[in-house]
């Protein structure tokens, strides 16, 4: 039986994955971000990307780039209006994930 994949690990597949997807940006939050997790722990996940994709079908999108041993993945993505307007408007939610979260990926200028 192989062993399980280490978070580290996951997280760089992750990186590697969605990079078809085209992301402008990947955010880690969530007791992976804050080293509090374990075997059994998903990764959450904040992507934003340009996107003409409905919010409800863009998550079902991104996930279809992710080889199966990554286990649970949450994945919340948001155009970058969509981002910005929610950090101006101070959501709970992002504000979370911005202040606890780790950049994985920002695409070059």
């Amino acid at each position: 039986m192989m062993p399980m994949p280490t978070v580290e690990q996951k997280i760089r597949w992750l990186v590697d994955d969605l990079q078809a997807y085209g992301p402008e940006r990947i955010i880690l939050f969530g007791s992976a971000a804050r080293g509090e997790d374990d075997e059994a722990s998903d990764l959450d996940v904040v992507i934003v990307k340009r996107t003409s994709t409905p919010f409800v079908q863009r998550g079902v999108d991104a996930v279809r780039h992710l080889r199966p041993a990554l286990g649970a993945v949450d994945l919340f993505v948001y155009t970058p209006e969509e981002f910005q307007r929610m950090i101006e408007d101070e959501s709970p939610f992002l504000q979370r994930a911005v202040t606890e979260g780790r950049v994985l990926y920002e695409k070059a200028a």
